[in-house]
């Protein structure tokens, strides 16, 4: 998949987490928390929905680190990385 599908996928996700937010200016650096408003519960969900979508799992205590959208996007290429060597 490339960064651009990725970027497609995520956008998805994010409009159906967070409706209110306008995805049409979301870009890799947009950073999670403080430019979509995502707060803890919903940062949960977002998670939830991106693990399912892309068949991974990003470990809990990676989750703290991720701030920027492509912070989420390098934890979901390493998660794929990984699951490919288990």
């Amino acid at each position: 998949m490339s960064d651009q599908e990725m970027m497609d996928e995520l956008l998805k996700i994010i409009h159906v987490c967070l409706p209110e937010t306008e995805t049409e200016n979301i870009t890799p650096e947009t950073v999670i928390n403080r430019d979509l408003g995502a707060d803890s519960m919903s940062f949960i969900m977002l998670m939830t929905k991106i693990e399912g979508r892309f068949h991974i799992r990003v470990p809990e205590d990676t989750w703290s680190n991720l701030a920027t959208v492509q912070d989420v996007m390098d934890a979901i290429r390493k998660a794929e990385k990984e699951a490919a060597h288990a």
